[in-house]
């Protein structure tokens, strides 16, 4: 608001055009504007301070946070630097494969092969088995038949050498398929002595792979403490570079050394010295004390 807004407003509010909830709303506006403006001033002339005693608090506060500041940035990049290497290696120990655990899974991937095979040979053998118990069962049927006719007898004893012949075969199946489920015995055993080695390799990688994961969750905490930290200085160093744009933008006319300070920056301070007019008139309007 100018001056000549302001009077023109006054002699309307001497007619009973009372706007006082806008006026109020203009102030907060352009107190929000002038706050803002205060930050910006102090950021773009505070290390020009120095020899403000006014100031001297603000100056050397304000070296001292942005060193804080400064030293907090490169440890955060240090600590996600950490991180991400820390992530590389976990990853790495998850995914390695080590010499013993290739020749095992080798090894146990031909010993699977060969199980595959012994079962499907005692499969075989179980058939071939039942196919004689089947043929078996026929000759002794037959013979009832051959003892009823007169002259069978003959038929009858070559029928029981055949008997015979599949009992043999049957005796010899049924050795090869003990000695196929004893080799299939000990490949079960040496299976499950396999699956224990490799169970403890992946074992021995997750507990290297734990100590790294706790290792990142070190890094990740002190990260969050540092940000916290950064956020309060943040905070203390805007307020400190507000505290320095209020102080310049009123004091540039009466103090020689603030207005060479806010004389590269005479707009910006002409700007917030009209906001400051503006504000005070629109409370006046206002009857805002």
């Amino acid at each position: 608001m100018t001056p000549g807004s302001y009077f023109t407003a006054l002699i309307a509010k001497s007619f009973g055009l009372n706007r006082r909830n806008k006026r109020l709303t203009e102030a907060s506006n352009e107190m929000g504007l002038l706050r803002e403006s205060e930050y910006h001033l102090g950021l773009r002339v505070w290390q020009d301070i120095e020899d403000i005693e006014e100031l001297s608090v603000e100056y050397w506060n304000l070296r001292k946070l942005n060193k804080e500041m400064e030293a907090s940035r490169e440890r955060q990049i240090s600590l996600n630097q950490d991180l991400v290497e820390l992530h590389e290696k976990r990853s790495q120990i998850l995914s390695e494969v080590s010499h013993e655990q290739s020749d095992l899974e080798d090894f146990r991937d031909k010993l699977m092969d060969r199980m595959q095979e012994l079962t499907s040979e005692r499969d075989s053998i179980i058939r071939k088995a039942r196919d004689l118990r089947r043929a078996h069962e026929g000759f002794l049927a037959k013979i009832e038949v051959l003892k009823e006719k007169p002259d069978g007898e003959h038929e009858v004893a070559a029928v029981e050498a055949q008997i015979q012949e599949v009992k043999s075969t049957f005796r010899d199946l049924r050795k090869q398929r003990q000695e196929i489920a004893n080799l299939i015995m000990r490949g079960d055993n040496e299976l499950d002595e396999l699956d224990a080695k490799l169970k403890a390799i992946q074992e021995e990688k997750k507990q290297r792979a734990a100590v790294v994961f706790n290792l990142m969750g070190e890094v990740n905490r002190e990260l969050s403490a540092i940000r916290s930290s950064a956020g309060a200085i943040e905070v203390n160093i805007r307020q400190l570079l507000s505290e320095i744009g209020r102080y310049i933008s009123r004091y540039d006319q009466q103090d020689p050394k603030c207005g060479e300070v806010a004389r590269k920056e005479k707009i910006l301070v002409g700007v917030m010295r009209m906001l400051r007019i503006s504000i005070s008139l629109n409370h006046k309007l206002a009857d805002f004390k």
